[in-house]
């Protein structure tokens, strides 16, 4: 045979009433808990939001003060345009040597032909 144990206790009055306010207590120590456990995540958060911000600030005013472009996009642009003005610059060359206007042909089964 097993011997069964009541684990709740005697069941008076007084030990209900205790078991309550220590539920209770329990319940609002969590509560601040959570409370201080969001707000130290949000500070952390804003913090490093405000390191970002200030960082930005520092590479765009650097960028500005130097007169650099700024950013992956601010880069291409000046790159692409760089390589337009130097191919605009050769092919001002091949003007200038007299090769002449640039003529679209297409093949026909005659031949090449150049139509206006």
């Amino acid at each position: 045979m097993s011997n069964t144990y009541n684990i709740t206790g005697s069941g008076s009055l007084l030990s209900q009433i205790m078991r309550g306010l220590f539920l209770v207590a329990a319940a609002i120590g969590s509560f601040f808990m959570l409370a201080f456990s969001a707000a130290f995540a949000f500070f952390v958060i804003a913090g490093i939001v405000v390191l970002g911000l200030v960082i930005f600030a520092f590479l765009w005013g650097r960028a500005k003060l130097f007169g650099k472009p700024f950013g992956p996009r601010a880069q291409f642009e000046a790159a692409r345009k760089d390589m337009e003005a130097q191919f605009g610059a050769a092919h001002k060359d091949d003007e200038v040597a007299g090769d002449g206007p640039i003529i679209e042909a297409r093949r026909t089964p005659e031949g090449w032909s150049v139509d206006d």
